[in-house]
């Protein structure tokens, strides 16, 4: 289901400390990492995702999206997408390492992105989030989700 997410009253979250990347700057270090967990990406039914590699990241950021990324020296924990090219910005792509799910990184990675929207003065997002996935729509209990037909 796609929701419209009213930001009119949303109060930003402190969140985790995270990366934004708007172009394809990565030390070397990271770049190795993320194709790493690229290399292994699966998608939400366990299948291997080839969709998901560096040249598809190159694109969509040559192309208005933003990439967050929730990561320690060490590790990738997690990471996420907006799109700045609908009508309202698309909240898209949040992924979690399988390792690090179940500590609210899935929700962390929304109110990220909230605050980045209304940082940049919008006052609504969209998001896609799937009736079966329940840690996802735990984030629906902010109250601020208005189903919608499409983006």
């Amino acid at each position: 289901m796609y929701y419209k997410i009213d930001l009119n009253n949303y109060k930003p979250k402190e969140v985790l400390e995270y990366h934004t990347y708007n172009d394809f700057v990565f030390s070397v270090d990271v770049l190795g990492r993320l194709e790493e967990e690229l290399d292994n990406f699966k998608d939400s039914f366990g299948k291997p995702w080839k969709e998901w590699d560096i040249p598809e990241l190159t694109h969509r950021l040559e192309n208005n999206y933003t990439f967050y990324l929730i990561s320690t020296d060490e590790e990738i924990k997690g990471w996420a997408f907006t799109d700045w090219n609908k009508k309202y910005p698309y909240l898209c792509n949040r992924y979690v390492v399988p390792e690090y799910r179940k500590r609210g990184l899935g929700s962390e990675l929304v109110w990220l992105r909230c605050n980045e929207v209304v940082k940049l003065g919008y006052k609504s997002a969209s998001i896609k989030l799937e009736n079966w996935n329940t840690p996802a729509l735990s984030v629906k209990k902010e109250n601020i989700f208005i189903e919608i037909k499409e983006i």
